[in-house]
């Protein structure tokens, strides 16, 4: 692939703070100087933008200042917000003028526009998959993570087929172990979700099923893939990084010894950015509330993730 752009939705966010988007981009541009952004967004992000005096080489603007509500209904998202920059960013991947696109919004806005500028493959509902650590040399991918919060047990069967090819293609293991989130790794316990997902994926003997796993093995590096629905998954992972939190804001001597307790690669900003697998087009989810490094992240991880041109070559392995 030539030239990537990364389409950034500059107005989502918990921050609306322009100040917090150039500091995002300094740090990506320090982490790959190649990048080329296309940034939506409004007049006074633009002022910041101009005022940094980025390379016009590495970097385009749109103005586009209107800001969907987290809370939007699909209905209202589609009829009201198709000026807003988070829709324009994603029509801009749709269009070929973008060939990634990332924000810090609302889930459910994202996921509608996603559907609708770009489609889903086949009839798969798109799930939110996160790299996430699984000890100091390794990596899992987790998925559900918000995207849907009911599933069905054919949801999770599609969530593994899409963790397979995003394995296969982007991390290069050929036969990833798939395991279930549940409240247990006995084969008879949880409830008939969870079995009924299992049951599916050791049904398909191209997936390589590795049964259950416990919340409390998530950083263990057990699975190269965590399945659960949306609401489990985010209530799980959602809880790690409170406890994260907390060992990184204590006082004094205990906050010396919460950073002994927890390393570099447990810091959750390296891992910021979800890929929505399952639409025809390569869409990354920031944290809200990320930090201006953690928004550095998930941009140069949107230019990785369309320099593999990942979700088109899912899309394509999964329709043949």
């Amino acid at each position: 692939m030539g030239k990537v752009t990364v389409a950034l939705d500059g107005m989502g966010g918990d921050s609306h703070d322009p100040q917090e988007v150039v500091r995002a981009l300094r740090f990506a541009f320090n982490l790959k100087p190649s990048l080329h952004v296309r940034v939506f967004g409004s007049a006074a992000l633009q002022q910041a933008l101009s005022a940094e005096r980025f390379d016009r080489e590495r970097i385009s603007f749109v103005e586009a200042p209107e800001n969907i509500p987290q809370d939007a209904s699909p209905k209202t998202v589609l009829r009201n917000y198709q000026n807003s920059a988070l829709a324009q960013a994603i029509e801009a991947v749709r269009a070929g003028d973008a060939q990634a696109v990332v924000s810090s919004g609302g889930t459910g806005p994202l996921v509608t526009l996603a559907r609708h500028h770009l489609g889903c493959i086949g009839n798969m509902r798109p799930a939110l998959a996160a790299k996430i650590p699984g000890g100091t040399t390794r990596f899992s991918l987790m998925l559900d993570l918000g995207a849907n919060a009911s599933c069905s047990a054919s949801d999770l069967y599609d969530f593994a087929r899409l963790a397979h090819c995003t394995l296969n293609l982007a991390w290069g293991i050929p036969s990833p172990r798939l395991c279930v989130l549940n409240v247990g790794s006995e084969q008879e316990k949880g409830n008939k979700l969870v079995k009924s997902a299992r049951d599916l994926i050791l049904a398909d003997q191209r997936l390589n099923c590795g049964g259950f796993v416990e919340a409390n093995r998530l950083f263990c590096g057990d699975a190269d893939v965590i399945l659960s629905d949306g609401f489990t998954g985010n209530v799980a992972l959602k809880a790690a990084e409170g406890v994260a939190h907390l060992f990184a804001h204590q006082q004094g001597l205990k906050r010396f010894f919460a950073l002994l307790a927890k390393p570099e690669w447990l810091q959750p900003w390296h891992y910021n950015g979800s890929i929505l697998l399952g639409v025809r087009g390569n869409v990354l989810k920031s944290h809200a509330s990320a930090t201006s490094a953690a928004l550095g992240v998930a941009i140069v991880e949107a230019s990785k993730v369309a320099e593999l041109d990942l979700c088109q070559k899912i899309a394509q392995h999964l329709d043949s």
